[in-house]
């Protein structure tokens, strides 16, 4: 029978915390991960529906909430009081405000994500737009709110066209 020394035993103890903290860490970093694939993946899927034309995909990815655009006051939690037949005819009437504007989403980037605790995050999106034949560049973030899509204007005068506010006094000049 072989003997074991205290030494051997001792070796034998220091992995096993060691592995406790990668196996913690890598629990931790991978509920982010998983995460972040479903958020890349709602956000592929909407941006792609509106680059192809495709707006009801696009309108189901989106979470949608009353907007007061003379106060900017936003009501996330509340959601809209429209009906879901009053939504989908909001959503086509700011889509074709877009189409008047000679609006057209080109191409889209997933740049970064930011984390602000540690948990909560947002991914910044890079657009590429044409305008009237013009080429623009504008950035906005996205984040998931209730399983659903939450686009953050960040330059892009448009985004308020295609996201999910809803029963908000469009601009004279955009609806005529």
């Amino acid at each position: 029978m072989k003997q074991f020394s205290v030494r051997s035993i001792a070796f034998v103890r220091k992995p096993i915390p060691i592995m406790l903290v990668l196996t913690l860490i890598l629990m931790l970093t991978g509920c982010n991960f998983i995460e972040e694939k479903k958020a890349e993946g709602i956000i592929n899927n909407y941006y792609q529906a509106i680059i192809e034309g495709d707006y009801k995909k696009a309108f189901e990815q989106l979470h949608l909430f009353d907007f007061d655009s003379t106060t900017e006051e936003s009501k996330l939690a509340e959601g809209t009081t429209l009906s879901d037949e009053e939504t989908k005819a909001f959503y086509l009437q700011k889509i074709n405000v877009l189409k008047a504007q000679n609006y057209k989403l080109i191409d889209f980037e997933i740049v970064d994500i930011e984390y602000e605790d540690g948990h909560s995050f947002w991914h910044h999106i890079k657009l590429e737009v044409e305008q009237n034949g013009q080429k623009l560049e504008w950035n906005e973030v996205a984040e998931i709110y209730g399983g659903k899509l939450l686009i953050g204007e960040k330059d892009d005068p448009y985004a308020k066209y295609r996201d999910g506010k809803m029963d908000f006094e469009m601009e004279e000049w955009m609806t005529s």
